[in-house]
């Protein structure tokens, strides 16, 4: 009996354990991968990258409006290739980077000039901790940086939060009730992130070398938007409001361009 009591108490603390490695592993920030190397394609062919989750992988769908308006502005051959894998947060797509050998290839094949990412919805959305983005990001724009891929940054949108919470399951309700507890995120922390996003933008090494798209520059009137530039599910983007996104895009990678023309940062 005696020997039969040690077992069960083995047992659930293995099992304790055990669900306690995965709730940590789950929420901790990524470890820092070491990068591979992209090699740079010698030609005019300006090559611009849109990578992330959900709107990454719709951005495809649509007519994409970057090379339109940024040839006519710069007389080169644009190139646009978009890469999302719906759902994934910053630290899963980071992972991917390394782990996804189609991701490894899209990012090999075109050697692209500018990136744009758009991650960090999914982390409010299923309410990770400001550090858990940060960290995420920091890596993902190490990795960018180290080679000569100029990032541009999505600061997290007004998407309408509060509807994306209501409409889930009780299940996923209960675990991101959970993670608002363990992370000591709220119901709406679309703010907090931006937040943590600038203070990453001010560490060295990123610092003058990213460029960020802030939501209000694409999308003015917040969540009054949300009929016209938003499906129904106030989460992912229309036609229209891919188009805005996409102009804004390609201003940034203009000015880019002519700004390195002429040696400027």
């Amino acid at each position: 009996m005696k020997r039969k009591k040690v077992t069960l108490l083995l047992t659930i603390a293995i099992v304790i354990a055990c669900i306690g490695y995965g709730i940590y592993n789950y929420y901790a920030p990524p470890i820092e991968r070491k990068p591979f190397i992209i090699e740079k394609k010698n030609d005019d062919t300006i090559r611009v990258a849109y990578l992330g989750d959900s709107w990454a992988f719709f951005h495809r769908e649509h007519e994409c409006k970057i090379p339109i308006i940024m040839e006519e502005t710069l007389h080169h051959p644009i190139a646009v290739h978009s890469y999302g894998i719906c759902g994934l947060t910053s630290k899963e797509f980071y992972e991917q980077i390394f782990k996804n050998r189609d991701l490894k290839f899209f990012m090999q094949k075109r050697k692209y000039d500018y990136c744009f990412v758009s991650l960090g919805i999914n982390d409010t959305y299923k309410k990770m901790s400001t550090t858990y983005y940060q960290q995420s990001m920091k890596y993902i724009l190490k990795f960018l940086l180290s080679n000569q891929i100029h990032p541009i940054i999505m600061e997290i949108p007004d998407y309408d939060i509060n509807k994306s919470f209501d409409r889930q399951s009780i299940s996923k309700k209960s675990l991101r009730l959970l993670s608002m507890f363990i992370n000591n995120t709220p119901l709406d922390c679309r703010q907090n992130f931006r937040q943590a996003l600038d203070a990453t933008l001010k560490e060295d090494g990123i610092k003058n070398n990213v460029s960020i798209l802030r939501y209000l520059s694409w999308n003015g009137n917040g969540d009054k938007n949300m009929n016209t530039l938003y499906n129904k599910d106030g989460l992912h983007l229309n036609e229209r409001g891919y188009a805005k996104l996409d102009s804004c895009i390609a201003k940034i990678c203009i000015k880019l361009y002519k700004n390195s023309q002429y040696g400027k940062n």
